[in-house]
């Protein structure tokens, strides 16, 4: 089997080598549940299923998982969304930033398979989760994209909106999504600013943390690999 390995620059000037043995996107973990069961609806409307539990696992291949700055997609209805991203290893615990992007016309089909459709990318940059679990709520996400060789801001939000780490951690645990070598955890997303989805040929994800002055930063772009 391919070894999927990953390094991260940590704030002490060490480096986490990380390889990655099990990887999942967390869905539906939004901290308001009422909030989350109209987003359901919402999505209901555009023909996208209710999953069958909340929060809801989803799987996905180890290979999926990237740090390139250019991805490969199918089609012209695929979009990224900022998360923070749990990564676990014999060093410890630690969160950085990435990109759940998706296939979001298969989506209407089958969310587990418009997961697999496209790459996962992440930064390359970490901190250790113990740094910023007293001030987690006041970490902050955002996502910019690029339309019409324009950055426009997409999505905003602190990780208030997010179910806590720990509630995060023990509900994967529970679905023994963890592999205590090497885990990817896409954990969650903050909102849409207008409430649609867009599609960017270039996607920036930020996470700042104000208590520490800092943040972690990664850009992709996106090639449609079967544009007409």
């Amino acid at each position: 089997m391919r070894v999927n390995q990953l390094t991260f620059s940590l704030p002490n000037g060490k480096v986490l080598s990380l390889h990655v043995a099990k990887s999942v996107c967390i869905g539906y973990s939004g901290r308001n549940q009422e909030a989350v069961r109209m987003h359901i609806e919402e999505l209901a409307h555009e023909g996208i299923p209710a999953p069958p539990e909340v929060p809801m696992v989803y799987p996905i291949s180890n290979l999926l998982v990237t740090q390139d700055k250019d991805i490969q997609i199918l089609g012209e209805q695929t979009s990224g969304e900022v998360e923070f991203v749990i990564l676990i290893s014999s060093d410890g615990k630690f969160v950085s930033v990435g990109s759940d992007h998706t296939d979001r016309k298969l989506e209407a089909i089958s969310i587990p398979y418009a997961k697999q459709a496209c790459p996962k990318p992440v930064a390359t940059e970490a901190w250790p989760l113990e740094e910023v679990l007293v001030h987690w709520d006041q970490i902050h996400l955002t996502c910019e994209i690029k339309m019409n060789d324009q950055w426009e801001l997409y999505q905003e939000g602190s990780l208030a909106s997010v179910l806590p780490v720990h509630e995060i951690l023990e509900f994967a645990h529970k679905r023994n999504c963890i592999d205590e070598n090497g885990s990817v955890l896409f954990c969650g997303t903050v909102p849409i600013l207008e409430g649609k989805f867009k599609y960017g040929s270039a996607y920036r994800l930020t996470m700042t943390d104000p208590v520490f002055d800092r943040s972690i930063v990664h850009v992709y772009k996106v090639e449609n690999i079967f544009a007409n």
